[in-house]
């Protein structure tokens, strides 16, 4: 289960393989995202949806602006991770150490941002909502705190450390949570963000006690007493941060534009859709992503290598490729007609019943398999450019950033949260064709890669098919009909992936007996 990588001639390290690594990150996201999402029901079936969109919506967009400066360092750190130069050891020791300097950078956010908030929004700290804003904001440097630790953690591939911390944080985070809205008389927002307090307190402790010594090579940074070579490693942050900028207004615009022109309402409505819609996003697909990153992320240097790296890669990617298209197929072609009886089972019938949640909802499933692919195409498009092609790539970004925005202002007031999720779908379109055309008429030319690679088996196709026929017409019927067609049609496609994927499922396996691409 583990791959001996060999970083020197006189130095042996031991990395996780593939599955061994995909399932500790995807054990994380089903325990920091399905708790969570799990409590957020059960908050949500008494809460109205005005109320439920302050801290899905509001604070959700708080936290992510200070977190976003984080981004950058994870990437660049991650990205030059096992160079193998000749100075690796003084190299690692220099990575590591950058992941500090997120600290004053989040200090600085954490409080300007919440400040910026109150100021504009007029409030006194005797208001409950400029309370939980507070709390919010200290909590996300409480997080940024424990940033070094985690991006140290995550060169050196502890993701059981990661998994272990994360779980105990979300189920202390759920349970603050729904304490405090359920059986207390505090103001709703407050409840969420004593929750989140109670995470951040959790992630910097946990991270910091299993890497003290870690800890005093932070002091003796900021001290003065130990002096780092940066290299281009601060260069390389500089770029990647840009990019999580970009991505900031991309991802978040849509958030922007529905607090400027949307209703109460409508905050709720996308932040319940967002919520459920999202949740295998994170679960399932973005492991992928992840580890893609990190499996794509080593350098080399000669040229010998480089070419041989190229040709695993090809393989790998159109792997990664094929798994993540056909996981966005499965949602995408039975979110939609399955957003009602979702809805009616998980949120109860007001939630159901309420204007533009089931449409929204269908919409949002569309658009996972277009998140899939994008997703897994830029881990592998970001973790092997160039500087400069980094650059073309963060200006290909900031353009479908704006055109996100300006069609999420043009639909939202015409078609609702459903705009949103129409504009951010174009959006990812141009974003995939960018990368896809980088891939391959740049990265992998020459290489034997065709459109057909990427697309599953032909009785697989058959499957899909034959499934969103059932299932459209089962949609007519009683729900519970439907939904027991729709468990039968879904197993018939994974039978179908099985033993007609078989080539696909066992490249996967056998990521994890590999070495990482030398």
């Amino acid at each position: 289960l583990w791959v001996t990588v060999r970083v020197r001639d006189d130095m042996v390290v031991q990395e996780p393989g593939f599955v061994r690594g995909y399932a500790y990150l995807f054990l994380t996201q089903v325990m920091s995202r399905l708790l969570p999402f799990v409590v957020n029901i059960m908050v949500a079936r008494r809460l109205t949806p005005e109320e439920y969109g302050v801290p899905t919506v509001h604070f959700q967009l708080i936290s992510t602006i200070i977190l976003t400066c984080r981004e950058g360092f994870r990437r660049a750190l991650m990205r030059d991770a096992g160079s193998g130069t000749a100075d690796s050891d003084v190299t690692d020791a220099s990575q590591e150490a950058a992941g500090w300097l997120v600290i004053p950078i989040g200090a600085a956010l954490s409080a300007g941002v919440p400040c910026a908030v109150l100021r504009l929004g007029g409030l006194e700290m005797d208001n409950p909502y400029a309370q939980a804003v507070a709390s919010y904001g200290f909590s996300a440097f409480l997080e940024l705190l424990a940033e070094p630790f985690y991006i140290r953690a995550q060169r050196r591939s502890r993701f059981r450390l990661r998994f272990v911390t994360e779980t105990v944080a979300t189920v202390l985070r759920s349970l603050v949570t729904f304490y405090f809205v359920n059986f207390t008389e505090r103001h709703v927002s407050l409840g969420f963000a004593f929750g989140q307090l109670a995470y951040g307190v959790t992630i910097v402790i946990c991270y910091a006690i299993a890497q003290l010594d870690f800890a005093c090579i932070g002091c003796a940074l900021f001290l003065g007493k130990t002096k780092v070579k940066w290299g281009g490693t601060l260069r390389l942050v500089q770029t990647f941060s840009t990019q999580a900028l970009l991505k900031l207004f991309l991802a978040e615009g849509e958030k922007g534009v529905l607090l400027m022109v949307g209703n109460a309402d409508s905050q709720g409505v996308y932040g319940l859709v967002s919520s459920l819609g999202s949740l295998f996003v994170r679960i399932v697909l973005q492991p992928f992503e992840e580890i893609a990153f990190v499996a794509f992320s080593k350098k080399n240097d000669s040229q010998t290598t480089k070419r041989k790296k190229i040709e695993n890669e090809v393989k790998v990617f159109a792997t990664l490729m094929r798994v993540s298209g056909m996981l966005g197929l499965l949602v995408a072609v039975h979110g939609p007609l399955y957003s009602e009886p979702a809805i009616r089972l998980l949120y109860g019938k007001r939630w159901a019943d309420t204007k533009d949640v089931t449409k929204s909802l269908g919409a949002f499933s569309v658009m996972v398999l277009i998140l899939a692919l994008n997703g897994t195409s830029e881990a592998y498009a970001h973790a092997v450019m160039e500087p400069n092609e980094l650059n073309g790539s963060n200006v290909a970004l900031l353009s479908t950033s704006l055109l996100n925005i300006i069609m999420s202002i043009y639909l939202q007031p015409r078609v609702g949260p459903t705009g949103l999720i129409i504009s951010n779908s174009i959006s990812m379109c141009l974003r995939f064709a960018y990368t896809m055309s980088f891939v391959v008429n740049e990265r992998l030319r020459g290489c034997k890669l065709t459109m057909a690679t990427f697309f599953p088996h032909h009785v697989v196709c058959l499957a899909f098919i034959g499934s969103f026929v059932t299932t459209t017409v089962t949609s007519k019927l009683d729900m519970w009909t439907h939904i027991l067609a729709g468990f039968v049609s879904v197993s018939g496609i994974l039978m179908s992936i099985l033993f007609y994927e078989r080539n696909t499922l066992t490249n996967i396996v056998e990521l994890k007996t590999r070495r990482k691409m030398d």
